[in-house]
């Protein structure tokens, strides 16, 4: 999403563009596919999933290219705890905002784990916040910032949405307008600045000389030694407080449309929920998201996921879940091309130390959800980020340009 906002910005500014994507398909982590249930086939998503409140530039691509969004009739923020007896969703929300009040005289510093243990509750309430910040984090808590708790403990029943149709649609749009300028199957391999200006991109099959370049490329993917990039000292540095997620999505078909619903399971550090669709009805889908390394771990999603199935299903009685039912895994750690899923901020992380994230090392820029201060790991953010990108190459385009203009008039 990162890489097509730029390319979008760029190309509507008439620049030319060609986008690189290792996929077959735009989008990224963004993945939306089709489950077959006893009630007919929906729409899921594999991936990224709710837009909230905030999402002003998504919003406004998707007016752009005439998508809407539906309702999904269930709040991302209000997750009953369906396997802690005695502990509801209203005690999570009064120990979510203690804790936000007892970290206002030190701005929030230090871990989430440090701040839960100056926790006066009970040890299992403090374990239920600890696991809606876990499963909303993608990390453990004993790594992700306190500051974590201004995003995850928005408790009010606020509204969530999703793309009418899927998620994939605004990528597929998005390149669609691009058309042959967007390269599907080309991995990147090494990406270099040229001493006299401009930027060398090797792919697996090719090389290609560009006067700018933005990398907009998945946190786990910078960090892979066999991908050759520019870095600064500066930019290493900041990259440290920055934390790759992992997580996973199961989709389980159900054989009756259900009512809406968001249940968590605390012991399993993920949540489960049903949700209308742009048909106005309940889809018969269970979705479920699971976070923290640990967590997919433990459920041993990489060796046996129907493990996962089974701790669904009885977590969820009140659904009536197929007998035989095909269920969808996704474990974004195994994903080649992501090698996780989204980005959180370790303690230390700065809104100067992000903004190096995305300072230019020679004519390349830089992209994506984990540069966002404010909307970090989202979809938001990494439109955000790739259209602020964008906006960096006209400037230094414009400026080259204008000094190229300056040298052929004194010459």
């Amino acid at each position: 999403m990162a890489g097509l906002a730029a390319a979008t910005k760029l190309a509507e500014a008439g620049e030319h563009v060609t986008v690189f994507d290792a996929r077959n398909r735009p989008g990224g982590r963004v993945w939306s596919e089709t489950l077959d249930t006893p009630q007919g086939r929906y729409v899921i998503e594999r991936g990224a999933e709710f837009v909230l409140d905030g999402y002003t530039s998504m919003r406004r691509l998707l007016s752009h290219f005439g998508l809407s969004l539906v309702d999904t009739g269930m709040s991302y923020y209000v997750r009953e705890p369906g396997d802690m007896a005695g502990i509801t969703c209203d005690d999570i929300i009064r120990t979510g905002r203690k804790a936000l009040e007892l970290t206002s005289s030190n701005g929030l510093q230090g871990t989430a784990e440090e701040l839960l243990a100056a926790l006066p509750d009970e040890p299992e309430l403090v374990d239920a916040l600890r696991a809606r910040i876990e499963i909303s984090t993608a990390v453990s808590a004993s790594e992700v910032t306190a500051k974590s708790l201004q995003h995850i403990a928005s408790f009010e029943p606020k509204p969530s949405w999703r793309v009418a149709g899927g998620n994939q649609r605004l990528p597929d749009a998005m390149a669609a307008a691009l058309g042959s300028a967007v390269r599907y199957g080309e991995t990147v391999r090494a990406v270099e600045n040229i001493s006299d200006g401009g930027v060398l991109v090797t792919t697996d099959t090719d090389t290609s000389v560009f006067d700018a370049v933005v990398v907009a490329l998945p946190l786990a993917v910078i960090r892979d030694p066999q991908v050759n990039l520019p870095s600064t000292e500066a930019r290493s540095a900041a990259l440290k407080h920055v934390l790759q997620g992992h997580a996973a999505k199961l989709h389980l078909p159900l054989e009756t449309p259900p009512p809406t619903s968001a249940v968590m399971s605390v012991e399993g550090r993920y949540w489960t929920w049903t949700a209308t669709d742009d048909s106005g009805v309940v889809a018969p889908v269970l979705n479920a998201f699971m976070g923290s390394p640990s967590a997919i771990s433990r459920a041993n999603l990489t060796q046996n996921p129907s493990e996962w199935v089974l701790k669904a299903r009885a977590l969820r009685t009140d659904l009536d879940i197929a007998r035989n039912a095909s269920a969808l895994t996704t474990v974004w750690s195994e994903d080649q091309l992501a090698g996780g899923a989204y980005a959180a901020h370790a303690p230390g992380a700065t809104a100067a130390g992000t903004a190096l994230l995305e300072k230019p090392v020679g004519d390349v820029f830089w992209a994506g959800e984990y540069s966002e201060p404010e909307f970090v790991g989202l979809m938001e953010g990494a439109i955000r980020s790739g259209e602020r990108a964008a906006e960096r190459v006209m400037q230094r385009l414009e400026t080259t340009s204008r000094d190229s203009d300056s040298e052929r008039t004194k010459a």
